[in-house]
Parts: structure tokens; sequence; C-alpha cells
């Protein structure tokens, strides 16, 4: 184990947690290897990454025959948009009771994989002259875990539309 991640184990897990996303974050930008794509893609990577701001307060205009703009705020500030969400999960699932949050879901976790070894056929990319180490294939079902999740969420978002 690396003498920084020793130090993050010894801190209370909700700051752990928020540790090691910098920690991620930092990795992320130190692969970027091209500076003038880390050029392009900074600012918007540590309005994301970092402050976890996304396109907070910068209205999205949509072609439609009535006005229409998403401003990507979500107040709950109205009682009867609160009640309808309450009244629409109920023929649904509802995340504060029926999903299982105590399960650890970190990605990097060999002892939790998110997918089975077999989800990837290394020995296909082994035959094609892939050699992958373990810590490789692991980032590897980790990244197309993230990419899969993010379709279903982008999927998800445009529903919403």
């Amino acid at each position: 184990m690396q003498a920084p991640q020793k130090l993050v184990n010894l801190l209370p897990r909700s700051m752990r947690s928020q540790v090691d996303s910098w920690f991620e974050t930092l990795e992320i930008f130190t692969e970027i290897r091209d500076p003038r794509v880390l050029r392009a893609l900074g600012p918007a990577g540590v309005r994301g990454l970092v402050l976890k701001r996304g396109k907070q307060g910068t209205p999205t205009e949509m072609p439609a025959k009535h006005s229409a703009y998403f401003d990507w705020t979500y107040p709950s500030d109205q009682p009867e948009m609160a009640e309808l969400y309450r009244r629409a999960k109920t023929g649904q699932w509802n995340e504060d009771t029926d999903l299982p949050w105590h399960v650890d879901v970190d990605p990097l976790n060999p002892e939790v994989p998110l997918l089975p070894e077999n989800f990837i056929d290394f020995s296909g990319l082994e035959a094609k002259g892939i050699r992958l180490s373990a810590e490789e294939k692991l980032k590897l079902r980790y990244s197309l875990c993230a990419w899969m999740l993010s379709q279903f969420l982008h999927g998800e978002q445009g529903a919403l539309f």
C-alpha cells in the first residue's frame, strides 16, 4: 500500500471518501500527457471533478414551439413537486428503502467486483498481443463499468425531457 493511502485510511470515513476523490481526480489529470488537451479540458475538469459544480447556473436552450430552458438546479422548495415525486415512487423502486446502501461498491476493490472477471475476454485480447497486468485489468473493468453507468444515466436524463 502506498504511503498516502495509509494516511488516508486513518481519516474518518466521510473525509476518506473526499480525499480519495481528490486523489482520483489528480490521477486523471496526471494521465493527460498532451498539454494542449490538459489546457482544453482543465477548467471543465476542475469545475466538474473538484468543485462538483457541473453546468449549474448555465441555462440550456432547447428548440421547441414554446419557451423552455433548463438551469440544472433542482431546488426542493415546492411541496407540490415533492408530493408528486413521492407518489411517483410508490409504483417504482424507492431508493430510500429498496436499495442496499450498505453494500461496498468501490470499483477497485477486487473482493467485491462490480463486473465479473470473465465479463471481458482477456484471453482474446492476449491472442491479439494485448497483455494487461492484474491492476490494468481491474482498471479496464472499472472504466467499462463507469462508461456503462454513464450511458444509463445519460438515457435516464434524456427520459426526463
